[in-house]
């Protein structure tokens, strides 16, 4: 009697179905489609290199099954994953921040500095694209009060189940976020497993099972925080958050001195739930048009960042001022 394939072998076997797709992966693993065939048939054994590099190229639709059916041969394979992580940041990387640094106009350094490191930083994180989220998040200018009450995601990085590019799922955050946990107390801050209720406040994303966020620094003063959000439990391993760490100091290199802030102006406040800000976000680029509208009505010359800045403030505080009953609080968690 004939002994039946493995769990994960059934499942390449309904991966690898389709023509065009045993092809694909044959061509991304190095390997020929009969040797994919006999791995989905028992007939033969993947090394643990092939195994690895199966889950990296597989469509993110299959990969979450593929990895829970490989685990229960391969106990290891989260441990196999995480060793294949990029332990060093290349030196050429380092001269190429730093180039852009010195040689890019102020108006487009932020923009071009971010672009470099977050996509730098997504390639050593995840290296086998399990999926994660890396963000700029940024402290508001002090509100009429003097004080900094929020933050705002102003720039993000993503592989699947997230978007390439994260620039337009903006949010503002505070006391609930990890974010604002970790610029509040200015250090390291990493969760292992959102789900579990903890002290330590932080809002999490429909896809965030682990994160870990690095204040953005310079000469005692803060600009924000670097996030990294992860579709895998406990994945920021002392290796990972040193990387974090890392991208976040370079980051520091995109952002005006004037950007960075006293700490004893932070005083976060929570905000409002992610249901309840997008609708009001969404406005965003309608009310810029309206102020420049109204700017050249009075011939007042306004360039674009002033008359954005101008708008988030304007939104920030009227989320500022709605009722505590549209905010999130530690024992009333919702997800993005």
């Amino acid at each position: 009697m004939a002994t039946p394939p493995p769990p994960w072998s059934s499942v390449l076997q309904g991966i690898i179905k389709s023509p065009n797709e045993r092809q694909r992966l044959s061509t991304a693993l190095g390997v020929t489609s009969m040797t994919l065939t006999r791995w989905a048939s028992g007939e033969s054994k993947p090394q643990k290199n092939h195994l690895v590099q199966l889950i990296k190229v597989v469509h993110p639709n299959y990969r979450q099954e593929l990895l829970d059916a490989l685990a229960l041969q391969y106990p290891d394979i989260q441990a196999w994953l995480k060793e294949a992580s990029i332990d060093e940041i290349p030196s050429e990387f380092f001269v190429n921040v730093l180039n852009i640094r010195t040689t890019t106009t102020e108006s487009l350094r932020f923009w071009r500095i971010a672009e470099v490191v977050l996509k730098q930083a997504l390639t050593q994180l995840d290296p086998n694209n399990l999926g994660m989220a890396v963000k700029v998040v940024q402290c508001m200018p002090p509100s009429r009060d003097g004080k900094i009450r929020s933050l705002r995601e102003r720039v993000g990085k993503g592989t699947s189940p997230w978007t390439a590019d994260l620039e337009h799922d903006v949010l503002f955050l505070g006391l609930e976020s990890l974010s604002g946990y970790a610029v509040e107390v200015r250090h390291f801050v990493n969760d292992d497993d959102l789900r579990e209720n903890k002290e330590t406040p932080r809002l999490q994303d429909t896809y965030e099972m682990s994160a870990a966020a690095h204040p953005i620094r310079f000469e005692g003063r803060i600009a924000g925080c670097l996030l990294a959000s992860s579709t895998q439990l406990a994945y920021f391993t002392q290796q990972r958050l040193h990387l974090l760490e890392t991208f976040s100091n370079l980051i520091a290199l995109a952002f005006d001195k004037a950007e960075f802030y006293s700490p004893h102006l932070l005083e976060l406040r929570a905000l409002p739930d992610p249901k309840i800000q997008r609708p009001l976000l969404a406005t965003f680029r309608q009310r810029v048009t309206k102020k420049f509208q109204a700017a050249l009505h009075e011939h007042h010359y306004l360039n674009n960042a002033e008359v954005e800045l101008q708008v988030w403030q304007e939104l920030e505080e009227i989320l500022l001022d709605m009722p505590e009953n549209t905010l999130h609080t530690q024992n009333n968690r919702h997800s993005l």
